[in-house]
């Protein structure tokens, strides 16, 4: 049994699902767990019984479908006020807790507690696909794909025990020797259901803001959409072909098997668990955002769906999708996505087999650094 400590990002729902994924199967292994993070997924772990040592999220402020930079680097300047202070106290919480590893799913703050007292980090995401594989790009994204290298090595740990990305697309890794790269973590309520493709186009939007000519031009269309995270325009009644809700997660995945496509942001949790369930997407990227980008890229070029990028979306755009979505349930029907849990908690269990902790029976076989002077720092 080993002692882990897992960090996670704050912002929506998709790193929370694939974290209590594993760290159920985790603590099915006997291993004991406690969370950092905040926002969302401080709110989401919460719910569901957790106990979670808050750490300030780092935020993306969206608006229109588009990534505003300054607006972001402003809303974060209270996390870079308090840097020294919050790195203290999360030092303090590992030193008393003693971990044997902690694992990141791309929190920045949490690694470098850990690097103080020398306890190994996991860096387990699916954001360093972008820098950590090959792949070609067109050039206009170059100058996104840079400032994404530069965003995401502020906030990924420096030098990581390892690097386990998690991907539906599969480009060739940078450093094999300390990366691996897995299909996609599905949660076990996924797995679970049983798709058909008889209902409404499913619609999810990851922010509100600035998509309010989004119910106008779907009601246009000879299809039913369900929409989540969309506002509900007014009157309601003016709208026969559209149903608007609000977030439920049971509610969500209902939808979500039965829905017969998937129009959405390039997040990359919602795809992959649409993929999973053989749903055909149309994704349209937040522009600013690189990571979506390239998931949006990779989607189509592996055939999987559509993807409308830089640009807003247009009827001629879900017309087009839903005629070409028989072609994309052909594809999925034959494409091999797999679920990476097994995949992910082997690497995992891999790891704490090289740190000697594997035949743990009540006291550590790696500890923390005793001299360390918390103060000092």
């Amino acid at each position: 049994m080993a002692r882990i400590v897992y960090a996670l990002s704050g912002q929506g729902r998709g790193h929370a699902s694939r974290v209590l994924a594993i760290a159920q199967a985790l603590r099915e292994r006997g291993h004991e767990l406690r969370f950092c993070c905040g926002g969302t997924a401080r709110t989401v772990l919460e719910a569901c019984g957790e106990t979670v040592w808050p750490v300030p999220p780092l935020r993306q402020v969206l608006h229109g479908n588009r990534m505003r930079l300054l607006a972001t680097l402003q809303a974060n300047l209270p996390v870079f006020r308090r840097l020294r202070q919050l790195l203290d106290e999360l030092t303090e919480r590992l030193a008393a807790f003693r971990p044997h590893l902690v694992i990141t799913d791309f929190e920045a703050l949490t690694p470098r507690a850990a690097a103080r007292l020398g306890i190994p980090v996991l860096s387990f995401n699916h954001q360093q696909i972008v820098t950590e594989t090959r792949y070609d790009l067109p050039p206009r994204y170059w100058k996104d794909a840079l400032l994404a290298h530069l965003a995401i090595h502020l906030i990924a740990p420096r030098k990581p025990l390892h690097v386990l990305l998690t991907s539906f697309y599969f480009p060739p890794l940078r450093h094999p020797e300390r990366t691996t790269l897995i299909p996609p973590v599905i949660r076990p309520e996924v797995q679970q259901l049983t798709p058909v493709d008889d209902g409404p186009v499913l619609v999810y939007f990851n922010q509100p803001e600035g998509i309010d000519h989004l119910p106008d031009m779907l009601a246009r269309l000879p299809a039913s959409f369900i929409l989540y995270n969309v506002p509900p325009p007014a009157p309601i009644a003016d709208y026969p072909n559209l149903t608007f809700k609000t977030p439920s997660i049971d509610g969500f995945l209902e939808d979500l098997a039965r829905c017969q496509a998937v129009l959405c942001t390039a997040g990359f949790t919602l795809i992959s668990e649409a993929l999973y369930l053989g749903k055909p997407l149309l994704v349209v990227p937040n522009q600013g955002i690189f990571e979506q980008t390239l998931n949006a890229l990779f989607l189509e070029r592996e055939g999987l769906g559509s993807a409308v990028l830089d640009r807003e979306l247009h009827a001629e755009d879900v017309q087009r999708f839903l005629a070409t979505c028989p072609h994309y349930r052909e594809r999925l029907r034959s494409y091999p996505l797999r679920c990476g849990n097994e995949k992910a908690l082997h690497c995992i269990e891999g790891l704490l087999r090289r740190l000697e902790i594997g035949s743990y029976r009540g006291k550590p076989l790696r500890t923390i650094r005793e001299n360390t002077v918390l103060s000092s720092y």
